[in-house]
């Protein structure tokens, strides 16, 4: 049994339940709670399993004009969102800064890609599920 990188691992369970705690208050309908299961799911996917067949698409992507040109315009508008979103965008800086750091920690500590995948997304479900029920038990 290896042992797990506590620390990073509280840090990721903390970011999402107090994700989860925001998206409580604030009424968000079914749609958004879906986003941040896919949120939670696809991040942990990116990090262990597709990350190197995700780098060899970016970089065939960026190879031609039509590719930047996407790329610029994609960042204009994402910078638009975070500005409008700011709150929420601040959120999910947090929840992949917390997940990178759970990521790293387990691979240093020599968990394989398909273990990281089950810890992470293990670990980030928790998460969700605790700050929805701490929000419904405090009002």
């Amino acid at each position: 049994m290896k042992n797990l990188p506590w620390l990073s691992l509280a840090l990721l369970l903390a970011a999402y339940s107090t994700f989860s705690w925001f998206l409580y208050h604030s009424t968000a309908p079914w749609l958004v709670w879906t986003f941040a299961f896919v949120l939670a799911f696809g991040q942990a996917l990116l990090l262990t399993t597709f990350s190197e067949g995700f780098r060899v698409f970016l970089g065939r992507w960026l190879e031609s004009d039509v590719g930047y040109f996407t790329v610029v315009l994609c960042s204009a508008f994402l910078v638009a969102f975070a500005l409008v979103w700011i709150q929420m965008v601040g959120y999910i800086v947090v929840l992949v800064a917390s997940e990178v750091l759970a990521r790293l920690d387990l691979q240093n500590t020599g968990f394989s890609r398909s273990q990281s995948l089950g810890v992470l997304t293990t670990v980030s479900l928790v998460g969700l599920a605790i700050g929805f029920i701490a929000s419904r038990l405090v009002g």
